[in-house]
């Protein structure tokens, strides 16, 4: 690669892509609003303003920050716009490119825990410190849990293109590429609808990291911090000892495995031979 390409690659802005769903007329101020808020976190010295946004459902009449839609879907989901980056990683193919995804999480939901979780992960995946992260991490966010899969809960983190480029296309289960048992929906395997918030911790090559120091709120949405607690301290994760993601409800009742120490790593090679065919891991290299 000449001289000057390197350069700029390095130098270049995060590329922010941005899943907008919107159900009705009826619902567009609210999701307005809720664009307004995660926009307003968008730093113009790391982050390129122009974002590619994914419009589903009901398509709004305007975009705060002056932004527009790059492309609107009647329906359909989050793989579209993980696809998207997916595309734009397959070009982009080196660690310096990164990027960031987010969604508008509480548009079709809105409760206090959706605004709750989409103001912390937000924040974390477009915070400096993500914007910055060390070359011992490619996917950064507020929180990483290794239970009941690899995951972000809220899904919305930043990760580095080479890594991104060597995950499986978010369309392969729409077009029948993966086992039939990755169709079914199972939030405890992250299979089925919940595949696209396990797909970017979903390879074996991943190097997570994450930010907030808190024990008290690990995964789903139990006791997400407020607000203006959001404290940051990039760690590799998981930063915390096995038992303390551990958490009681449907995984731990109906599949025990899913939050077993013992069960873990057979748990995850199992996973990595059914989406990417690879079976030569150590079975120390990751985690505990």
């Amino acid at each position: 690669m000449p001289e000057g390409n390197h350069n700029r690659n390095i130098n270049s802005k995060i590329h922010i892509f941005y899943n907008l769903f919107t159900k009705s007329p009826e619902d567009e101020e609210r999701v307005r609003k809720i664009v307004e808020e995660q926009f307003g976190h968008i730093d113009p010295e790391l982050h390129d303003t122009n974002v590619s946004i994914t419009s589903i459902g009901y398509k709004l009449s305007s975009i705060p920050n002056n932004s527009s839609i790059a492309v609107h879907h009647d329906e359909g989901g989050e793989d579209l716009t993980l696809h998207a980056i997916w595309e734009y990683c397959r070009t982009n193919n080196h660690k310096h490119a990164r990027v960031v995804y987010l969604h508008s999480k509480g548009s079709y939901h809105p409760n206090e825990s959706n605004h709750r979780l989409r103001n912390f992960v937000t924040r974390g995946a477009l915070s400096a410190e993500c914007a910055n992260l060390p070359d011992t991490c490619n996917v950064c966010s507020s929180r990483m849990s290794p239970l009941p899969h690899p995951h972000t809960s809220g899904n919305m983190w930043l990760a580095r293109c080479d890594y991104i480029a060597r995950l499986i296309d978010p369309f392969a289960a729409k077009e029948g590429k993966l086992p039939e048992k990755f169709h079914e929906d199972n939030p405890c395997k992250g299979r089925g609808r919940y595949l696209g918030e396990h797909w970017v911790h979903s390879h074996p090559s991943v190097m997570p990291c994450d930010l907030y120091p808190g024990k008290e709120f690990t995964w789903a949405h139990l006791r997400v911090p407020p607000r203006e607690e959001l404290k940051k301290e990039l760690r590799k994760a998981p930063r915390f000892r096995f038992e303390e993601y551990v958490l009681p409800g449907m995984c731990l009742e109906k599949h025990p495995e899913t939050l077993s120490s013992k069960d873990f790593v057979r748990v995850r090679m199992q996973n990595y031979e059914l989406l990417y065919n690879i079976t030569d891991l150590d079975e120390s290299w990751w985690g505990w």
